[in-house]
């Protein structure tokens, strides 16, 4: 299913979070996907591997996947460097349409680097940032990409003060887009934080 996101635009954005594993060697899985929910529910009846499956609109936009699929080689190789670690795993685990697999890992400095050093050759394993862990849920992972860059430029270029300072005409510029795609990435972007900040509040 990654392969999918990759390859087609109808869904820009997967993101792992929370799974759980089964004596019976099945995979339960709950996804959150950015895209068109019809397009991905048929890739998921190719998937001889999948066993059950249920979705869940969350917006306009996105929508849950709760998914059984059983365990395959692949998925005991990319656990192995984790087994016996003491590390935990932040959910959202993101696959993203470059074909990046995005996590967060908190846990002792050794046994972080022995789940690095660990992957096996098939992997290519690049370390983007080492700090303390210092926040709860990030809002931000709840963006796709696109919708991340353009709040940045947004901010970057003065769209948010007040007063303004900068139009959605110059974000769509720096993004190279056409205005009506930059306000629609912003739009989405600022109504899924609001959400999750009124969520939170409750």
């Amino acid at each position: 299913m990654h392969t999918f996101v990759m390859e087609r635009d109808a869904v820009t954005l997967t993101q792992l979070w929370n799974w759980s594993t089964t004596d019976e060697d099945v995979d339960v899985m709950l996804f959150r996907v950015v895209g068109d929910r019809d397009v991905y529910t048929a890739a998921l009846e190719e998937v001889p591997f999948v066993t059950a499956y249920e979705t869940v609109r969350v917006d306009e936009s996105s929508f849950y996947a709760y998914v059984e699929h059983a365990t395959r080689d692949a998925d005991h190789r990319f656990r192995e460097p984790f087994v016996d670690r003491r590390v935990l795993t932040l959910p959202p685990i993101e696959f993203a349409e470059d074909g990046e697999t995005r996590m967060e890992v908190v846990g002792r400095p050794a046994d972080v680097q022995a789940v690095v050093d660990g992957f096996p050759d098939e992997f290519v394993v690049r370390v983007d940032r080492i700090g303390s862990y210092e926040h709860g849920l990030d809002g931000a992972a709840l963006l796709t990409d696109r919708q991340r860059e353009a709040v940045a430029v947004a901010l970057e270029l003065g769209y948010y003060e007040v007063p303004r300072t900068a139009s959605v005409e110059a974000v769509a510029a720096e993004l190279g887009c056409a205005t009506s795609t930059a306000a629609d990435h912003l739009r989405k972007a600022q109504a899924r934080l609001a959400r999750q900040a009124v969520d939170t509040e409750r």
